[in-house]
Protein backbone atom coordinates (compact mmCIF):
# COMPACT_ATOMS: atom_id res chain seq x y z
CA UNK A 1 0.00 0.00 0.00
CA UNK A 2 2.88 2.54 1.02
CA UNK A 3 4.39 2.01 -2.62
CA UNK A 4 0.92 2.34 -4.35
CA UNK A 5 0.78 5.88 -2.59
CA UNK A 6 4.86 6.51 -3.06
CA UNK A 7 4.31 5.73 -6.99
CA UNK A 8 1.14 7.71 -6.78
CA UNK A 9 2.69 10.69 -5.40
CA UNK A 10 5.63 10.13 -7.56
CA UNK A 11 3.51 10.22 -11.00
CA UNK A 12 1.14 13.28 -10.27
CA UNK A 13 4.35 15.18 -9.12
CA UNK A 14 6.74 14.33 -12.29
CA UNK A 15 2.88 15.60 -14.42
CA UNK A 16 2.45 18.66 -12.76
CA UNK A 17 6.34 19.62 -12.65
CA UNK A 18 6.37 18.69 -16.33
CA UNK A 19 3.40 20.51 -17.51
CA UNK A 20 3.18 23.68 -15.50
CA UNK A 21 7.04 24.23 -14.45
CA UNK A 22 9.07 22.74 -17.34
CA UNK A 23 7.08 24.59 -19.62
CA UNK A 24 8.48 27.60 -18.74
CA UNK A 25 11.78 26.16 -18.41
CA UNK A 26 11.53 24.62 -22.17
CA UNK A 27 14.94 25.08 -24.31
CA UNK A 28 14.92 25.19 -27.48
CA UNK A 29 11.44 24.84 -27.42
CA UNK A 30 12.45 21.18 -25.94
CA UNK A 31 10.78 19.63 -22.41
CA UNK A 32 12.21 16.96 -20.38
CA UNK A 33 10.03 14.00 -19.86
CA UNK A 34 9.80 13.28 -16.46
CA UNK A 35 7.25 10.83 -16.68
CA UNK A 36 10.22 8.51 -18.75
CA UNK A 37 12.14 8.78 -15.53
CA UNK A 38 9.52 7.67 -13.56
CA UNK A 39 8.67 4.67 -15.42
CA UNK A 40 12.51 3.95 -15.87
CA UNK A 41 13.16 3.70 -12.53
CA UNK A 42 10.33 2.14 -11.33
CA UNK A 43 11.43 -0.81 -13.55
CA UNK A 44 14.72 -0.76 -12.82
CA UNK A 45 14.84 -0.21 -9.34
CA UNK A 46 11.63 -2.56 -8.58
CA UNK A 47 10.28 -5.33 -11.26
CA UNK A 48 9.21 -5.57 -14.57
CA UNK A 49 5.37 -6.01 -13.36
CA UNK A 50 5.68 -2.45 -11.04
CA UNK A 51 7.64 -0.33 -13.85
CA UNK A 52 4.75 -1.99 -16.18
CA UNK A 53 2.06 -0.21 -13.97
CA UNK A 54 3.59 2.57 -13.37
CA UNK A 55 4.45 3.34 -17.32
CA UNK A 56 0.88 2.46 -17.86
CA UNK A 57 -0.43 5.04 -15.57
CA UNK A 58 2.52 7.86 -16.64
CA UNK A 59 0.94 7.28 -19.91
CA UNK A 60 -2.35 7.67 -18.95
CA UNK A 61 -1.86 10.76 -17.48
CA UNK A 62 -0.53 11.72 -20.61
CA UNK A 63 -3.13 10.72 -22.30
CA UNK A 64 -5.88 12.37 -20.64
CA UNK A 65 -3.89 16.06 -20.35
CA UNK A 66 -3.70 15.65 -24.32
CA UNK A 67 -6.73 15.20 -25.29
CA UNK A 68 -5.40 12.69 -28.16
CA UNK A 69 -6.33 8.75 -28.53
CA UNK A 70 -6.90 7.22 -25.16
CA UNK A 71 -4.39 4.47 -24.61
CA UNK A 72 -1.70 5.03 -26.92
CA UNK A 73 0.88 6.84 -24.27
CA UNK A 74 -0.45 3.91 -21.98
CA UNK A 75 1.01 1.46 -24.13
CA UNK A 76 4.16 3.01 -24.92
CA UNK A 77 4.61 3.73 -21.28
CA UNK A 78 3.79 -0.03 -20.45
CA UNK A 79 6.36 -1.03 -22.75
CA UNK A 80 8.74 1.43 -21.62
CA UNK A 81 8.85 0.17 -17.90
CA UNK A 82 8.24 -3.26 -18.24
CA UNK A 83 11.62 -3.63 -20.53
CA UNK A 84 13.17 -1.42 -17.55
CA UNK A 85 12.21 -4.48 -15.50
CA UNK A 86 14.34 -6.26 -16.93
CA UNK A 87 17.34 -5.27 -16.22
CA UNK A 88 16.32 -4.97 -12.49
CA UNK A 89 18.82 -7.56 -11.68
CA UNK A 90 21.36 -4.76 -12.43
CA UNK A 91 20.68 -2.18 -9.88
CA UNK A 92 22.75 -0.31 -8.37
CA UNK A 93 21.84 1.94 -5.59
CA UNK A 94 23.56 5.57 -5.90
CA UNK A 95 24.52 4.29 -9.79
CA UNK A 96 23.60 6.56 -12.39
CA UNK A 97 25.04 6.44 -15.30
CA UNK A 98 23.01 2.37 -16.30
CA UNK A 99 20.15 3.89 -15.72
CA UNK A 100 20.90 7.26 -17.83
CA UNK A 101 21.37 5.16 -20.53
CA UNK A 102 17.91 3.23 -20.10
CA UNK A 103 16.56 6.85 -20.32
CA UNK A 104 18.43 8.08 -22.96
CA UNK A 105 16.96 4.63 -25.29
CA UNK A 106 13.60 4.86 -24.34
CA UNK A 107 13.60 8.58 -24.67
CA UNK A 108 15.12 8.01 -27.79
CA UNK A 109 12.17 4.76 -28.53
CA UNK A 110 9.52 7.35 -27.40
CA UNK A 111 10.61 10.15 -30.12
CA UNK A 112 11.24 7.67 -33.02
CA UNK A 113 7.37 6.74 -32.23
CA UNK A 114 6.10 9.97 -31.87
CA UNK A 115 7.80 11.14 -35.11
CA UNK A 116 6.47 7.59 -36.99
CA UNK A 117 2.93 7.44 -35.76
CA UNK A 118 2.54 11.46 -35.60
CA UNK A 119 4.34 12.59 -38.65
CA UNK A 120 5.57 9.88 -41.46
CA UNK A 121 1.95 8.67 -41.35
CA UNK A 122 0.73 11.51 -42.51
CA UNK A 123 3.21 11.92 -45.22
CA UNK A 124 5.83 14.34 -43.14
CA UNK A 125 9.04 13.16 -44.22
CA UNK A 126 11.84 15.58 -42.83
CA UNK A 127 13.20 13.13 -40.38
CA UNK A 128 16.70 15.34 -40.58
CA UNK A 129 14.86 18.58 -39.32
CA UNK A 130 12.54 16.38 -37.09
CA UNK A 131 16.08 14.68 -35.79
CA UNK A 132 17.44 18.40 -35.37
CA UNK A 133 14.77 20.46 -33.67
CA UNK A 134 12.71 17.84 -31.44
CA UNK A 135 14.89 14.45 -31.19
CA UNK A 136 18.36 15.69 -30.05
CA UNK A 137 17.05 18.78 -27.76
CA UNK A 138 14.39 16.61 -26.08
CA UNK A 139 17.02 13.63 -25.11
CA UNK A 140 19.52 15.35 -23.94
CA UNK A 141 17.40 18.06 -21.71
CA UNK A 142 15.45 14.83 -20.58
CA UNK A 143 18.98 13.23 -19.50
CA UNK A 144 20.65 16.60 -17.83
CA UNK A 145 16.93 16.92 -15.65
CA UNK A 146 17.49 13.06 -14.81
CA UNK A 147 20.87 13.10 -13.74
CA UNK A 148 18.99 15.16 -10.84
CA UNK A 149 15.83 13.44 -10.86
CA UNK A 150 16.64 9.99 -10.83
CA UNK A 151 18.56 10.26 -8.26
CA UNK A 152 16.11 12.13 -6.46
CA UNK A 153 13.68 9.19 -6.89
CA UNK A 154 16.46 6.54 -5.99
CA UNK A 155 16.67 8.46 -2.73
CA UNK A 156 13.09 8.12 -2.02
CA UNK A 157 13.02 4.80 -3.24
CA UNK A 158 15.90 3.93 -0.90
CA UNK A 159 14.40 5.38 2.13
CA UNK A 160 10.84 4.68 2.06
CA UNK A 161 10.32 1.53 0.08
CA UNK A 162 13.42 -0.44 1.43
CA UNK A 163 13.06 0.85 4.92
CA UNK A 164 9.76 -0.68 5.36
CA UNK A 165 11.19 -4.07 4.29
CA UNK A 166 14.27 -3.96 6.82
CA UNK A 167 11.58 -2.95 9.41
CA UNK A 168 9.89 -6.19 8.89
CA UNK A 169 13.05 -7.86 8.47
CA UNK A 170 14.01 -8.10 12.28
CA UNK A 171 10.00 -9.71 12.78
CA UNK A 172 11.20 -13.20 10.94
CA UNK A 173 11.87 -16.33 12.70
CA UNK A 174 15.69 -16.73 11.42
CA UNK A 175 16.79 -13.16 12.69
CA UNK A 176 14.98 -14.21 16.39
CA UNK A 177 17.00 -16.95 16.53
CA UNK A 178 20.47 -15.45 15.30
CA UNK A 179 19.84 -13.24 18.17
CA UNK A 180 19.53 -15.42 20.74
CA UNK A 181 22.78 -17.71 19.48
CA UNK A 182 24.68 -14.33 19.35
CA UNK A 183 23.92 -13.66 23.01
CA UNK A 184 24.34 -17.02 24.38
Amino acid sequence: MLAFLIFTIEILVSYLLQNTVFVTLSIANAMPDLLIIVAVAAGYQNSRLRGMGVGFFCGLMLDIGSGGILGVYALFYMIIGYVSGHFNNYYVQRDIFFPLMLITVSEFAMCTATYIFGFLIRGDLQLVTYIKHIFIPKILYTVLVAIVYYLILDFLYERVLNRKAEDESFLAPESILQDTTERN
